[in-house]
């Protein structure tokens, strides 16, 4: 039986981006996380999608305790935690805005 918790926590060490997170009561640290920023659509299509904003997927572990306010600093840009949806997974996304 395929354990998902595993191959998800699997899936963001082999292929995430180091990003640094910046939690408001702590140091930076460096870990890995998926970023998508729907609004950064590739410019082939003659569509447009309505995008979320930009989001990052981390390992809950490595973000223990995030909070509205929390930085991310992806591929030099800063990021600000505008919401975190948290549940029972071993992954963690948060909705960003651009600092």
């Amino acid at each position: 039986m395929l354990d998902f918790d595993t191959a998800d926590a699997s899936i963001i060490q082999t292929f995430g981006e180091d990003v640094t997170y910046t939690p408001n009561a702590g140091a930076p640290v460096v870990i890995k996380g998926f970023f998508q920023n729907p609004d950064e659509q590739p410019d082939t299509f003659d569509v447009e999608f309505e995008g979320t904003g930009p989001q990052i997927t981390t390992l809950s572990s490595d973000t223990p305790a995030p909070e509205h306010g929390d930085t991310f600093v992806i591929r030099g840009v800063s990021y600000s935690v505008k919401q975190v949806e948290v549940d029972e997974s071993v992954l963690r996304v948060f909705h960003l805005l651009e600092a």
